[in-house]
C-alpha cells in the first residue's frame, strides 16, 4: 500500500509542477500552429476554448515558466517547492505519447488557460489524473471540460480507472471529486480515491476530441 501511495505522489508531484509552469504562461500570448489538430467548444460565459493535444513542440515553453516564480510562490498555490527538475523529468513529462501519457491543453482568448493530463500506472491499475485551470479562466466549465477530453480519450483507450490524489487544502477539488462520487482516504498526508471510467457519462463531444486526438497519433 505504502509503495502505491509513492508511486501516485510522485506523479502528482511532477504534474503539479507542469501545472506551475502553465501559471506562468497564462500571461504569454500563444499561437497555436495552422496544421496542429484541434477543436473550439464555447464555455458557459460565452468564450470559446481552443483543445488541442499537447506535442513536444510545447516542451521548450513549459521548461521556461518555473523560474519565474519564487519558492514561496509555488508551495503556497501547489503544495511545494521545487526549484527544477531533472533532465529525466523534464523528459518524462513533455515527451507526452498520448497513448499511456494523455495531455490536453487549452487556450482562451489566445493565452494559455488550462491543461488536463493522465499518467497511467499500471502497478495499481488506474491512471492519475492531474487538471488545472488558470485562476482568471476558472468557473467558465473549462475544468470539466478537460476532464471530459481525458475520459473520452480513456474509455476509447480502455483505461480501467482514474485515481487521484489531493492535498487536503484543496477544498475545490475535494468538491469536483464528491460530484462523481469519489470517496477519498487520507494516508501518508495526501487524499487518493478512484473512479471507473466506466461510470462515467459519455460526453457530448467525445466523437471530435476522439477525431483530433486520432490525427495526433497518426
Amino acid at each position: 500500500m505504502l509503495s502505491n501511495v509513492i508511486t501516485v505522489t510522485r506523479v502528482a508531484l511532477m504534474c503539479r509542477v507542469v501545472q506551475l509552469r502553465l501559471q506562468w504562461l497564462s500571461t504569454m500570448p500563444v499561437e497555436i500552429p495552422d496544421d496542429r489538430p484541434r477543436l473550439t467548444i464555447r464555455l458557459r460565459d460565452g468564450s470559446e476554448a481552443l483543445l488541442s493535444p499537447l506535442t513536444a513542440e510545447d516542451s521548450d515553453l513549459v521548461e521556461e515558466g518555473l523560474d519565474h516564480l519564487s519558492v514561496e510562490s509555488r508551495y503556497t498555490r501547489f503544495g511545494l517547492g521545487l526549484g527544477h527538475l531533472s533532465h529525466s523529468e523534464l523528459e518524462y513529462l513533455t515527451n507526452v505519447d498520448q497513448r499511456d501519457h494523455v495531455a490536453w491543453g487549452a487556450v482562451v482568448d489566445g493565452e494559455v488557460a488550462g491543461a488536463g493530463r493522465y499518467i497511467r500506472i499500471p502497478k495499481i491499475g488506474c491512471a492519475e489524473v492531474a487538471v488545472t485551470v488558470i485562476d482568471e479562466f476558472q468557473r467558465r466549465g473549462l475544468g470539466a471540460l478537460l476532464f471530459e477530453a481525458l475520459a473520452a480519450i480513456a474509455r476509447a483507450d480502455g483505461v480501467e480507472a482514474f485515481c487521484f490524489v489531493v492535498v487536503p487544502d484543496n477544498q475545490p477539488v475535494q468538491r469536483a471529486l464528491e460530484r462523481l462520487d469519489v470517496k477519498l482516504t487520507e494516508s501518508e498526508g495526501l487524499l487518493g480515491g478512484k473512479l471507473a471510467v466506466a461510470d462515467l457519462p459519455t460526453g457530448a463531444h467525445d466523437a471530435e476530441m476522439l477525431s483530433v486526438m486520432n490525427e495526433v497519433r497518426g
